[in-house]
């Protein structure tokens, strides 16, 4: 019977919020079940992620905290495809090439699969003393 580990890399803090990093080869929707079920969170499918980087919203999980009800926690993947059309003035061609190109959301972290990004405040104690148990 075969094991997969999952592994939380380090936390990155800042002023407004915290990211957790997530190394995970499986989809994103297995990624919020397994977690779900670990944590006591319920990340689902809600509304977009805006991303400054890439200047557009990307799909995200998202758990309301039932605590306070307006502290969102956001579950979302680093990778992001985009497919570009090139046209080119070659006459001969029937169709348009399409390039497929992979861009990240936090590109000084492209080995990272998966953030959640948690806002800082003094109620996020419970999932981090359990994500601590999972990891010893």
């Amino acid at each position: 019977m075969s094991h997969k580990k999952y592994n939380l890399g380090k936390s990155i803090e800042e002023e407004f919020f915290s990211l957790i990093a997530i190394h995970a080869s499986i989809e994103d929707f297995q990624l919020a079940y397994f977690i779900n079920k670990n944590c006591n969170t319920r990340f689902k499918r809600k509304h977009n992620l805006f991303s400054s980087h890439l200047k557009k919203e990307i799909n995200a999980l998202v758990w309301e905290n039932s605590w306070d009800e307006e502290t969102f926690w956001y579950l979302f993947s680093n990778k992001y495809e985009s497919s570009k059309t090139m046209t080119t003035n070659n006459p001969g061609l029937l169709f348009e090439n399409e390039n497929q190109m992979d861009l990240y959301i936090i590109p000084e972290l492209k080995q990272v699969d998966y953030f959640i990004k948690i806002p800082n405040n003094n109620n996020n104690n419970n999932f981090y003393t359990k994500k601590n148990k999972r990891t010893s």
